[in-house]
């Protein structure tokens, strides 16, 4: 068992502490590298391929507003131009996330384009440890990677212990619901490898379905980010009653500054690990480790608004 105590010190520590100053900027390819170069060494960051909104901006440090928006080559924000990204000169562009034929390709093609270095880095989330401790060398902060990496290592070994099945669930994105993640897809991993059994079947990462889709697979659980969708959703009998005319358990998990599901699919999901390990029983675990994501460490009111939610 993980001493939580020993945990929250070093995590609170770790948030205190500023990375390390070096010189030059890394381009992230997307909000997923954003959000891993921001946890290790947000001084490198050159901006945000999508720029968080006020609300989630408030969650951090005064600096990420600072930022520019500088849109994306990958994934999680408006297309960047080969042009615009040759034109920061960055020391080198940095992506995070599935490591297919098509990404490498695009990997390649960036990197001939611009003339500058590019690291895709795996971002499947049992290879996170990894993950840190590959960017903390590439961006000069080897110390804060590999501390950062055993603290990862730690708190999913904690969850990949054999627990029983959980729900069958559907992963409900956006206002309408009806945009999910098909089993395996990164978005998703924290609660299939929960034992959660992700209903969504037959597609490929990130898709659109029917209203009828969800109902003929009928769920026990709706998951869900999107405050506006658990609104909606929270007394319309499709989406809240089951064929045995049971009502459908539906949790809104937090999204602010970043998802804890996905949102991106990033460093942040350490979030949704610990509370599928701990519930919501060890919120001072939750303001340490988002200080350690983000560089700040939230408030307790703040921290009273960020806890997943049953919809009643």
């Amino acid at each position: 068992m993980i001493d939580r105590r020993a945990l929250l010190a070093a995590l609170t520590v770790g948030a205190c502490a500023p990375a390390a100053r070096t010189t030059g900027g890394v381009l992230a390819a997307g909000q997923p590298a954003a959000l891993l170069i921001w946890a290790l060494a947000p001084d490198r960051l050159i901006g945000w391929p999508r720029k968080p909104s006020e609300k989630a901006l408030a969650l951090l440090p005064t600096a990420a507003a600072s930022l520019p928006e500088t849109g994306a080559l990958a994934s999680g924000g408006a297309p960047m131009s080969l042009e615009a990204a040759a034109a920061l000169r960055p020391d080198f562009i940095l992506d995070y996330g599935d490591r297919d034929a098509a990404d490498l390709d695009l990997a390649e093609r960036v990197r001939s384009r611009v003339g500058r270095p590019y690291s895709l880095i795996d971002g499947a989330l049992m290879h996170m440890p990894d993950a840190l401790r590959e960017a903390g060398q590439l961006l000069g902060v080897k110390a804060r990677g590999e501390q950062f990496a055993h603290m990862a290592e730690r708190l999913i070994t904690e969850w990949q212990r054999p627990r029983q099945s959980g729900p069958a669930f559907y992963y409900a994105r956006g206002t309408d619901g009806l945009e999910t993640a098909f089993t395996g897809a990164l978005a998703t991993e924290v609660l299939e490898r929960s034992a959660w059994r992700n209903v969504a079947v037959g597609g490929r990462d990130i898709g659109r379905v029917s209203r009828e889709q969800v109902v003929a697979w009928d769920p026990e659980v709706i998951v869900t980010l999107d405050r506006r969708f658990a609104e909606a959703a929270a007394d319309d009998t499709v989406w809240r009653r089951r064929r045995d005319g049971s009502r459908r358990r539906l949790i809104l998990m937090p999204d602010q500054p970043f998802g804890w599901i996905d949102r991106p699919p990033s460093v942040n999901r350490l979030l949704g690990v610990h509370w599928a390990v701990h519930g919501d029983r060890d919120p001072a675990g939750v303001a340490a480790l988002m200080g350690e994501l983000y560089g700040r460490v939230p408030g307790a009111t703040e921290l009273e608004g960020l806890k997943p939610r049953d919809i009643a």
